[in-house]
């Protein structure tokens, strides 16, 4: 394991050079602090790897130092090993309960503290893989998630497309028929027809489009794949009316005609 930074907080200056003797012969790096206010602000300064509290110090005592550090973002994430003399279950169970990672009671073996802050900066390295491996799978997701929003607006678009380009069409031709046709001609009648049928068939369309199964799609264009409608409709058109007309749906069927031939070639 490399050195890590250690905050050793004891307002006993014997006990205090003893821990930090003990967790420099580890190969750690460490700092001190004489009280608990001064640990505190240590901790904001520095942000070390793992702290040592005695539970009584002056000013602020460890309980309330590690429950204003375990109270930050980052606290979380920082391993807190509390000393005291008291070896009564209750002080232990409030030191745990504060926010504590490990309790150790005074006289201790310096091999019992460096094992449980090895233990601790073990588990806090671990902590921290795990916190990035979360942010890596979290981007991840968000990426994704944007992909199939953007296949969906995709694959919407080109059903529209698809499916109410071809009335669109004919009731832009009957429009341009209506254009050339003088009043009182036998053909705007069946024009208008036309593009009131047209219309309900494109409005029927997007009722259709309001209730897909996302799960049915078909080929379209290159590896666009679109919606598939459950009734496709196809476009039929009305009896020319003039020599226009007839000339104008002609062009618009075989153009038709052509595009589907050419999605069914493999």
């Amino acid at each position: 394991m490399t050195s890590k930074v250690i905050l050793v907080a004891d307002d006993d200056e014997d006990t205090r050079s003893i821990v930090c003797s003990t967790l420099e012969m580890a190969g750690h790096t460490i700092v001190q602090a004489k009280d608990g206010a001064q640990a505190l602000g240590m901790y904001q300064s520095m942000s070390p790897d793992l702290i040592v509290l005695d539970v009584m110090m002056p000013y602020k005592s460890g309980t309330e130092v590690c429950a204003e550090i375990k109270g930050t973002p980052e606290g979380k994430y920082v391993p807190i090993l509390m000393l005291t003399a008291r070896d009564a279950v209750k002080d232990k169970v409030i030191a745990l309960e504060g926010g504590a990672d490990d309790y150790l009671t005074k006289p201790f073996h310096y091999q019992e503290l460096q094992a449980r802050a090895k233990a601790l900066l073990r588990v806090r390295e671990l902590n921290l893989t795990l916190r990035e491996s979360n942010r890596t799978l979290q981007a991840l997701q968000e990426k994704l998630i944007e992909q199939e929003r953007q296949l969906l607006v995709n694959q919407l678009a080109g059903t529209a497309a698809h499916q109410l380009g071809q009335p669109l069409s004919a009731i832009l031709l009957n429009c341009h028929l209506l254009e050339h046709l003088k009043h009182g001609d036998p053909g705007i009648p069946r024009a208008i027809t036309a593009i009131k049928a047209d219309a309900r068939r494109m409005t029927d369309m997007i009722e259709k489009l309001r209730s897909l199964d996302a799960r049915a799609t078909e080929g379209y264009h290159d590896d666009l794949t679109i919606f598939s409608m459950q009734n496709p409709v196809i476009i039929t058109t009305n009896k020319p009316t003039s020599s226009l007309q007839r000339g104008t749906l002609a062009s618009a069927k075989k153009n038709t005609t052509s595009k589907r031939s050419k999605r069914s070639t493999p």
